[in-house]
This record gives C-alpha cells, structure tokens and sequence, in this order.
C-alpha cells in the first residue's frame, strides 16, 4: 500500500484550511470578522511557503500582510465603520451574477494554468533567493518593482488619510456631544 508522504499530507492539510478561511473572508457578514479570516488564510499560505522552502517569501508574507497589511485593514474599519449596525442585504440577482462571474473566472484561471505546463521550468534557479528579491523589489528596472512598491505604499497612505476624514466627527457635533 503506497502512503502519501507527512509533507504531502500537511499541505492538503493547510490548502484547505487556506481554502476555508478564504471563503470565511467573502462570505461573512460582519467585516471584522472577514478581516480576521483573512488574517488566517494569509497565515495558511506562509505556512505554504515554508512547505515549498521560500522562507524569506514565508516571513515577509507574515510581516507585510499581517502585520502590516491587516492590521491596517483592521484599524480602517474600527475607525469607519459602525458595527453595531445592520448590514445590507444583498438582492438574489446580485448573488447569482456574482457566482457566476466567480465560476466564469475560475474555469478561465483552470483553461490558463493548463496552457502554459511546465512552469517550474521558467523560473531561473537563484530566482527565489533573497539577493534575487531584494534586487528585484527596489529595482527600478523593467523587471523591477520599485513603482508598484511606492504606489501601494502612496495608496495605503491615502486610504488612512480618508478612512480618517471619513470617521472624524465634525467639530460642531463634537462640541454639542460633550456639551450634554
């Protein structure tokens, strides 16, 4: 009787617990706790990282999106949202036409991966070592990722700035507020 090895194992293991948390993330109703589904299914996928010996991709994916990312995310919606409120319901139309945009672009994702075959063969062997990233990351050139790098930085900037303006009492209303 062939056995699958403890490596393989943990991986289904840990795919479907990435898998759950994902869909945790969409389906739930109350946003703080889709926020913190997320931060589970990105813990999932740096466990998956390990698995696959991209330490470094592991740890930044633990730093960048958890520690920075969601927590960020998390702080955003504790400063603009009101959750003690109702939330919207959404109609059945806007169901169906999500689930079928969702299988549409699943089935698309499945047809594109087949086509291409052989991706381990594309990537160079120092492709994922930390000299590599690093360069890659803060290189200004074509196969760089210096501008996306500021941009979603600018980006993450400015959604604070307005989650903030947004969630700011005017100072009138304030002012009536501690007055009673």
């Amino acid at each position: 009787m062939d056995f699958l090895p403890i490596k393989d194992i943990l991986f289904y293991a840990i795919a479907i617990v990435m898998v759950a948390g994902a869909l945790l993330t969409v389906l739930v109703k109350n946003i703080l706790h889709s926020a913190i589904a997320l931060i589970g299914t990105f813990f999932s996928s740096a466990i998956l990282y390990f698995l696959l010996s991209a330490e470094f991709v592991a740890v930044a994916q633990v730093m960048v999106y958890i520690g920075g990312v969601v927590v960020f995310v998390v702080f955003t919606i504790l400063l603009t949202s009101r959750l003690g409120e109702k939330a919207l319901e959404a109609h059945r139309l806007r169901k169906v036409l999500a689930a079928i945009c969702s299988i549409v672009v699943a089935v698309l994702a499945v047809m594109l991966l087949k086509g291409v075959g052989g991706l381990e063969q594309i990537a160079p062997e120092d492709y994922s070592s930390l000299a590599a990233i690093g360069k890659r990351l803060l290189s200004p050139e074509e196969n760089g990722f210096l501008l996306p790098f500021e941009a979603i930085s600018l980006l993450l900037l400015i959604s604070l700035i307005g989650a903030v303006t947004i969630a700011r009492t005017p100072y009138k209303e304030d002012r009536s507020a501690r007055e009673k």
